[in-house]
């Protein structure tokens, strides 16, 4: 029996040494990468893809810490596949090529490898919706069966609803509604002074995040139509938000760190305000048309159905998904310049638009 145990115990040692190789090999290879932030030709999409392989190897070397198997790796490996898939995103754009497709890993567990297919699967008292499986599970679903029995729970959806909303009464005696100012004009009322900060033309700002390892928005407002430019300063080096003239929004998800401080450099012409949210904070937009100018992160909450948006300026535009850690998920649609674009919203998800000209986001 003790037998038995030590080579189990050794199988476990030489699968955790193999993620923890993987780890570092994906490290070594950002850390050999010719891309340099700070080439001023860097555009907004290249500077996006950098910073998601970026995440996704901070979030792996995270997720590793107290793994006692590869089955407690599978989140790793999903953060491994969403930075190499990043990376090769960079590559392209350096190059000039297509973006290259990608196949998220299999839905019930990361080890299966690539989904092959997309198949129906409810969980126990749950509705059913499209999952991406790999072609093992998807034959077993189709023939009944559950998946391939692992010991692992599947991932979380990208979102759930949130419990306990109900509509508002309507008001009596003809009194209208308050005015509601849009989403992300200003901080809250009472959030803590450490969570924000403003000042004037350039500066250095840092902000306190309220708990460690919980995913954040940072919300950064530019008054004035000159050129503004908006630094993230991190542990590894410097990512780029803003580099534009007339954008006066960002909206930044930030994925969970064990760093307390965010750091950010700004130079603008005139006044600016910067603060932290949590990613419930991020505003329910669901049967009506949104409209806005840069960045933006909503939550929907509806069923499956299509999106479409219009964009009227330069440079490219996106939605895609967010992971519960506000990593970058799977695209919705993307687009270039002044023009309309259609895509399909996957049910419950947290969105990301990033846009560098106005739009209009609306339902279908």
């Amino acid at each position: 029996m003790r037998g038995l145990r030590r080579v189990f115990r050794r199988r476990r040692e030489d699968e955790l040494a193999a993620v923890d190789a993987e780890i570092t090999a994906f490290g070594e290879t950002l850390a050999r990468h010719a891309f340099v932030p700070e080439d001023d030709r860097a555009d907004e999409a290249l500077l996006a893809d950098y910073g998601r392989a970026l995440d996704a190897y901070e979030q792996a070397k995270r997720d590793f810490v107290g793994d006692r198997d590869r089955a407690d790796a599978s989140d790793v490996l999903r953060a491994l596949d969403e930075g190499r898939h990043a990376l090769a995103c960079v590559d392209a754009r350096l190059s000039g090529r297509p973006l290259p497709s990608r196949r998220p890993l299999c839905f019930f567990d990361a080890r299966h490898g690539p989904s092959t297919e997309q198949a129906d699967w409810a969980p126990p008292e749950g509705t059913a919706r499209l999952i991406d499986v790999c072609a093992a599970d998807a034959i077993r679903l189709r023939e009944g069966l559950p998946p391939i029995d692992t010991g692992r729970r599947p991932p979380r959806p990208l979102a759930t609803p949130r419990p306990g909303r109900v509509p508002e009464p309507k008001r009596s005696g003809g009194v209208p509604k308050a005015k509601t100012e849009p989403p992300y004009t200003m901080w809250p009322k009472g959030l803590d002074k450490a969570q924000r900060a403003e000042g004037q033309r350039g500066a250095k700002a840092t902000l306190l995040r309220p708990y460690l390892n919980r995913p954040l928005l940072l919300v950064v407002r530019l008054q004035g139509h000159g050129k503004h430019r908006v630094d993230l300063v991190q542990e590894f080096g410097t990512r780029a938000l803003l580099r534009d003239k007339g954008r006066t929004r960002l909206v930044v998800p930030l994925s969970p760190r064990e760093v307390r401080e965010v750091r950010l450099h700004i130079e603008t012409s005139d006044r600016w305000w910067a603060w932290l949210l949590p990613a419930d904070a991020a505003p329910v937009i669901s049967d009506e048309r949104c409209s806005g100018r840069g960045w933006f992160v909503f939550r929907y909450e509806g069923e499956p159905r299509r999106i479409s948006i219009e964009h009227k300026g330069r440079g490219p535009y996106s939605l895609c998904t967010l992971t519960p850690a506000l990593n970058q998920g799977e695209p919705i649609l993307t687009g270039m310049g002044t023009t309309y674009a259609e895509g399909d919203l996957p049910g419950p998800a947290l969105i990301h638009l990033r846009a560098g000209g106005e739009w209009t986001v609306r339902f279908k």
